[in-house]
Formats: C-alpha cells, structure tokens, sequence
C-alpha cells in the first residue's frame, strides 16, 4: 500500500511538472479574446519545452527550427506536439479552445544551429482549424519592408517578472516592440554583426523590467499593424540590456512556407541540420 501511494505521488508530480507553463515573457498587457487569433502554444512534454508558434493555414503553424529539435539537434518524434489555439489562457481550457496534435515537421534545410539563420519550420497538424471563428484565424503576413521605429506588438504567455518564484500569468500577454535600427543592434556591444538581412531586431536594448520576452517563447509572432512580420529566434534576454529581442523575417520565407502546405513526403526520423 505504502509503495502504490509513493508510486502515485511520483506521477502526480511529474504531470503537474508536465502541465506548469514556465516563466516566459516579463511585463505586458493581458489580451483580450481574438485579439491575436492566429497565436499558438505549441507543448513537447518529453523535453519540458514550450514554444509560441503563428497560424499560417488552416492546418498548419509556423515556428522557430530550434522548437522541434532535441539537445542533439535531432528532428523530435511530431507525436510529442501539441498545439493549443483559441485560448488566451493556458489554463482552465476555455470553450473556445481548439487543440491540435501534429503529424508532420518540415525545417528550412539551410538552417543554420550556430547562427540562428533560416529558423523556421512548419507544422501540419492532425486536421483543420475550425474557421470561421472568433478567436483563431490565419494570419496576414507583411510582404513589404518593415521601417524601423515601427510600433509592434509581441504576444505570448508568461509571468510578470524575472524572479525565479514569480508566479506564472497564465493568461496569454502583449508587448510593445518598436522596430530597430539593424546596424545598432549589430553593434559590438550587442549580437556583434550576428542580426542578418533576413532578420528583423526589435523591442527592449537597454534593461528592462516591463517588457521583454523570456524562456519558452521562441517562435512566437511579432504583429506590426495586425501583419505576421517575424517569428523570435534569439536575444531571449528576460530584461537584460544589450541582447535585444531578433525574429526571423517572414516575408523572406513566404514562398518556402506555401511550399510545405502541399508537401506529401515527410523528413527522416532523426533528421539532423545540414550545419551543424
């Protein structure tokens, strides 16, 4: 009897370990219900691993390439995915939720794991969002360049502050991002050149305690003017200056992204970059 309980105590630990949402993004503003309708929380409880993600089609969602390898850069089994749509709070689930698993993964075959550069991947999803609604759609991605100093907005999931026992704001929260200059945030006392032409630097350089992404949010949208223009890569710097937030631009991907809508071959199982 003693070992059941122990045995019992052990699972209850490790699924509520599995169900906590991280810390992910500090300060904010609490969204409103569609107001950022192509948003999604994508899960992969095997590696403890939350990733934001934006809803490109009817049954696929765009991501950052390093959300679906594993600590040996390793393409993940899509079986451990687990895609949350229509919500703006991780918990309860509300009724307009729409939760999707996935079936297929496909990554930029250029993508760079030491550079950051091509980190995208497309999820196929196991069938079609429900549309019409009024809390998930497809998101409208900017084709045109995006002028710096533009006002932005960041969405995600996440506590309000950098402390490690913040408690968790479940519900889904915004950040003000204005466009920056590529060349300041090239500087030698920032990503040192590492900000390439097919990426996009916004949002917080100096320290910052009300706005600025933390773990768990690679992927997720930058909106500017309601259009997808990026999706984070690096410069996750939970309010520390210096290291401000780069998302790779969509619209140098659009024609790769369209391409895997009608894909039938999948990727190898433990399919590796091809740098590495």
């Amino acid at each position: 009897m003693k070992l059941l309980v122990v045995i019992l105590a052990v699972i209850s630990l490790t699924v509520a370990e599995e169900l906590e949402p991280e810390a992910r993004l500090i300060g904010g503003t609490n969204a409103a219900w569609g107001q950022f309708p192509s948003a999604v929380s994508i899960n992969n409880f095997p590696f403890h691993l939350h990733c934001g993600g934006v809803i490109v089609d009817r049954q696929h969602v765009l991501t950052s390439a390093q959300c679906v390898l594993n600590p040996q850069n390793r393409l993940i089994d899509p079986y451990w995915l687990t895609v949350v749509a229509g919500d703006v709070a991780l918990a309860p689930v509300g009724s307009r939720r729409q939760t999707r698993k996935v079936t297929r993964i496909y990554v930029h075959p250029e993508f760079n794991v030491f550079t950051r550069e091509n980190d995208v991947a497309v999820l196929r999803l196991d069938r079609p969002y429900d549309l019409p609604s009024n809390t998930v759609d497809i998101a409208r991605r900017r084709m045109q360049v995006t002028p710096n100093a533009e006002a932005c907005q960041f969405a995600g999931w996440g506590a309000s502050t950098n402390a490690a026992t913040a408690p968790v704001n479940v519900l889904q929260r915004f950040l003000p991002m204005n466009i920056n200059d590529r060349e300041l945030c090239n500087g030698a006392g920032m990503h040192a050149g590492r900000v390439l032409e097919s990426m996009i630097c916004a949002g917080n350089t100096a320290a910052s305690n009300n706005a600025a992404p933390c773990n768990g949010n690679l992927g997720t949208g930058l909106f500017c003017n309601r259009q997808l223009v990026g999706i984070l890569s690096f410069g996750v710097n939970c309010g520390v200056a210096n290291n401000p937030p780069v998302f790779t631009q969509v619209r140098y991907f659009s024609r790769w992204i369209d391409q895997q809508f009608n894909r039938t071959e999948g990727l190898p199982p433990n399919w590796t970059p091809g740098v590495l």
